[in-house]
């Protein structure tokens, strides 16, 4: 069983059974089921969007092939892997990162947890499981950096160091000391980790593929209007279709900004934070049931924009 599997299931139980079951400034189900859900959901369509990355590459590479005949299909050239067969990043490092952000959605709800229960607590016997899971994350970071992830490494400090908040917030007895400490050594990491994936996507998954869309709907441009008068109906209105898709894609890739799930992550640990630092009354819960509705409305709406967006048709 691997640890995204348990996540979703083992934390939110695990949240969900030490909270009461009315609705009050010390009830947090609502608000907690909602931030689960939107980590969630975030961490799948970050995912998608990442592991799609390794895909257009190749089929963009195919792309231009496609449309200028004077172009080998490699394996390899002077330059090393060709997008045929190299990967901007691999599944391990695609999953890592997707650990990374159920990490925090375990923090997030930890904390939430401890500020609107009158006992915090014990660290269960399937949570200890699932903390060293956690363990080995700052681990496989380091270990995908030898392999040549460029960003991994920058990982490892601020995950390897959540994951002991993380676990220290479970065994701590006393709760309002649990509490503080969590917030004081947590919080710098969780921006770090957030940085990070942000720095991804607006430094390399963001403008590739926007740069890369843009081009396959010129080589198609280029070769339709080069060939149309030696083309037959059937085939212009083939290129033509292929020339709309193109355009269509790229408007998608415009509007889909998956660094707004990144954002909106950051946003909704901001607000836990606040409560966990104030004196918890109902202006306060609204306050925060009113954030994690926001936050999961966000990353609904940068989701469904990531499933918009196609890779370039290489038939």
């Amino acid at each position: 069983m691997t640890w995204t599997r348990v996540v979703p299931g083992a934390a939110l139980a695990l949240v969900l059974a030490l909270l009461p079951g009315c609705k009050t400034p010390g009830s947090f189900r609502e608000p907690i089921a909602r931030f689960q859900q939107g980590s969630s959901q975030a961490s799948a369509a970050l995912g998608q969007y990442y592991a799609q990355m390794n895909r257009f590459e190749r089929d963009l590479y195919l792309d231009d092939r496609l449309y200028d005949s004077s172009l080998e299909v490699l394996a390899t050239d002077a330059a090393g892997p060709t997008p045929l067969l190299g990967k901007v990043f691999s599944p391990e490092s695609i999953q890592a990162r997707m650990d990374a952000i159920a990490l925090l959605g375990v923090y997030a709800g930890r904390l939430a947890t401890l500020a609107g229960s009158e006992e915090p607590g014990r660290f269960p016997e399937g949570a200890k499981v699932l903390g060293t899971q956690l363990g080995s994350l700052g681990e496989q970071m380091q270990t995908l950096a030898g392999k040549g992830d460029t960003t991994a490494s920058r990982y490892v400090e601020p995950l390897t160091t959540l994951v002991g908040v993380v676990t220290s917030l479970y065994l701590e007895n006393k709760q309002g000391a649990a509490l503080q400490k969590g917030i004081e050594e947590g919080t710098p990491r969780v921006n770090a980790i957030i940085d990070l994936l942000e720095a991804d996507m607006i430094g390399v998954l963001g403008p590739q593929r926007l740069t890369g869309a843009r081009q396959a709907l010129a080589s198609r441009v280029m070769f339709y209007n080069t060939h149309r008068e030696k083309l037959s109906l059937a085939e212009r209105r083939a290129v033509l279709a292929d020339i709309r898709q193109a355009a269509e894609d790229y408007e998608a890739l415009v509007v889909a900004n998956p660094v707004e799930m990144a954002r909106a992550l950051r946003d909704a640990h901001e607000a836990l934070r606040r409560f966990a630092l104030t004196d918890r009354q109902l202006e306060s819960f609204e306050e925060l049931s009113a954030a994690m509705r926001a936050f999961q409305g966000r990353v609904e709406t940068a989701a469904a924009a990531v499933q918009r967006i196609h890779p370039p048709k290489t038939e």
